[in-house]
């Protein structure tokens, strides 16, 4: 079956200077689309945007610097987008780490958290106006299997001091961060949805595959770096993961479908702790506070 067109469509995707969102962007702009890519990786950034131009021959491909744990930049990049962009049809929240040093955005908050949750959460806000004009539109939260390894998420100790227990790195706190967040990804998720019911706006989670070889453990230390290393050639194939992106994005058998985990291209149960109201709710509230939200459109 051939690609459907994504001509005049437009797209955005965070985090798309390597990996899946670097694949998912290249295959979207060979449809037609619109693309507008950010990565605080800015040399990465630049290059693949040029190299994805190169290879799909859509000149309509722009990318824009902006680290997604920083809500000033998270801010900026939506106004520039607002400001220079009639309409957005996708929204891929792909943007992720793995780092094993307890690290602090500007705001005070723990970097898995900012980056993965809170800063997407924040672009959702900032654009839904815009998306609600322009829909039907689709939002996908790249999330992964391992929001079902850790405990959940300890409203009381948001800064991690649990996790590092009082050290600057540890490799297992920066799986148990990354847990977390993933998880805040799935809450976010099934409580947007629920809010976006009436609406032409769906909502859906992604997981790429059980350990994708991509650059997500870059960041990763000693013996656990060394262990990355050594299995890479076992872990989930990127560009297989990508097309659960491309599906979610493009596909009409997924019109109107929201409120779903997928992972290569078939919806999959979430772990029960993600289904919890309660916690749902007490994930968004804390969002909310966290990025001074008082008034939004959800």
């Amino acid at each position: 079956m051939a690609n459907p067109s994504m001509t005049g469509k437009i797209c955005i995707i965070t985090g798309a200077a390597s990996g899946m969102g670097r694949i998912a962007a290249r295959e979207l702009a060979k449809m037609g689309a619109t693309i507008i890519m950010n990565d605080r990786e800015l040399d990465e950034g630049r290059e693949a945007c040029a190299d994805i131009i190169r290879i799909s021959g859509n000149d309509k491909v722009r990318f824009i610097g902006c680290d997604m744990g920083e809500f000033n930049q998270v801010r900026s990049f939506a106004e520039h987008i607002l400001q220079h962009y009639p309409a957005v049809h996708v929204l891929i929240n792909n943007a992720g780490l793995t780092d094993p040093e307890l690290k602090f955005n500007n705001d005070g908050h723990e970097q898995h958290m900012a980056i993965m949750h809170l800063g997407h959460y924040l672009l959702i806000q900032l654009l839904l106006d815009c998306m609600l004009k322009s829909a039907p539109a689709r939002i996908i939260q790249i999330s992964s299997e391992a929001h079902k390894a850790g405990s959940g998420i300890d409203f009381d100790d948001m800064v991690c001091n649990k996790i590092w227990k009082g050290r600057r790195y540890a490799n297992f706190g920066a799986f148990q961060a990354y847990h977390r967040a993933k998880l805040a990804m799935i809450f976010a998720t099934y409580e947007l949805a629920d809010l976006l019911k009436g609406t032409d706006i769906t909502i859906n989670a992604v997981s790429p595959g059980f350990f994708v070889g991509t650059n997500v453990f870059r960041h990763m230390r000693g013996i656990m770096k060394l262990g990355v290393k050594l299995v890479r050639p076992l872990l989930a194939d990127p560009e297989r993961s990508a097309q659960t992106y491309i599906y979610l994005a493009t596909s009409p058998e997924v019109e109107g479908i929201t409120g779903k985990y997928w992972e290569y291209c078939k919806e999959k149960d979430t772990s029960p702790m993600s289904h919890d109201k309660l916690l749902q709710e007490k994930l968004i509230y804390f969002s909310k506070n966290a990025l001074k939200l008082n008034q939004t459109p959800l």
